[in-house]
């Protein structure tokens, strides 16, 4: 599951126009905090201190309250890895601290589970936090003010962010890895020079119970429910194979977003299978009706059909 840091920058930062690229970025945000500047001990990331190495999980102390009504970001160390582009999935441990008290709302340390974070505005990240991470080469470790709520409450405060960034990735176009062996597989998938999968006639009787075969192995992590999956895929009907009723490869179509895989707004076989497949396989799931469409069917669709997808793997955040 997403990280509730991650969760609230994402809402918070809803609030906010775009702010500008460099060691310490300002903008104004539309929702300033409750506790007002008057009363403010600490009014800057300059008033902060960040204790602790790259990799470890940070200290972050302040006189409290800290308000500061601009977006603002701080480098604390540089890394000397490569720099984070536009389209990465940025792999970062975060920590958030509230600015009214000084204390430490939440960390990704503490759950051993960093956030990925797609870079592309605004389907994968806010442009406000798209500018902070931006250019910064992996091994770095950078601090951010934002006026937000940490539970999601209407009462805004400031607060403080440090990201450690542990990665930064060019996302996949298409399964990557080791070709398995599907001589056993009730069908099996060729692929055109681009990816794009077609499959043989399905061997025997359709099966009543949800299917999953693995033509491809990535090396990526597993997918978790809760995350938000990007696919490639192709579909075809059990009974008549001959052409694909539907297929994110046709048309220049983007990749498929899944969000959140277990609960999201798609057949039952698709929350099912996707989860535990690794990042960067290809797997094909053999779907039957009462994990499809049932007997209400779809357009192109057969009540009752059972259905064979292909789908590669893209990425998995959140």
């Amino acid at each position: 599951m997403r990280t509730k840091v991650l969760a609230v920058i994402a809402a918070a930062t809803l609030l906010l126009s775009a702010c500008g690229q460099g060691e310490e970025a300002e903008n104004t945000t539309s929702a300033p905090p409750s506790v007002s500047a008057e009363d403010a001990k600490s009014t800057s990331l300059d008033d902060i201190t960040v204790e602790g190495k790259m990799g470890e999980k940070p200290k972050v102390s302040f006189d409290a309250p800290l308000v500061v009504d601009k977006v603002t970001d701080k480098t604390i160390s540089k890394g000397d890895g490569k720099k984070v582009a536009k389209g990465d999935r940025v792999d970062a441990d975060l920590t958030m601290y509230s600015g009214n008290t000084g204390e430490l709302v939440e960390s990704s340390y503490d759950s051993d589970a960093p956030a990925s974070i797609m870079m592309n505005v605004p389907d994968g990240v806010s442009q406000d936090l798209y500018d902070v991470l931006i250019g910064k080469p992996v091994g770095t470790r950078v601090a951010m003010t934002i006026n937000g709520s940490p539970d999601n409450s209407q009462t805004s405060q400031t607060l403080v962010y440090v990201f450690d960034i542990k990665d930064s990735i060019k996302p996949l176009t298409r399964a990557e890895g080791k070709k398995v062996d599907q001589s056993k597989d009730p069908v099996t998938v060729t692929l055109a020079d681009n990816g794009e999968p077609s499959i043989s006639q399905p061997k025997g009787k359709a099966p009543t119970e949800l299917e999953s075969y693995t033509t491809i192995e990535g090396e990526g992590p597993k997918v978790k429910e809760g995350q938000k999956v990007a696919v490639q895929y192709s579909g075809w009907l059990w009974d008549d194979n001959s052409k694909y009723f539907d297929s994110s490869w046709q048309d220049g179509r983007e990749p498929f977003a899944v969000d959140p895989v277990g609960q999201a707004q798609v057949i039952d076989g698709w929350n099912e299978g996707l989860v535990g497949a690794k990042v960067g396989s290809q797997i094909v799931l053999v779907v039957p009706p009462d994990k499809g469409y049932g007997e209400q069917g779809r357009d192109g669709i057969p009540a009752n059909s059972t259905l064979v997808f292909v789908i590669d793997i893209l990425s998995a955040v959140g």
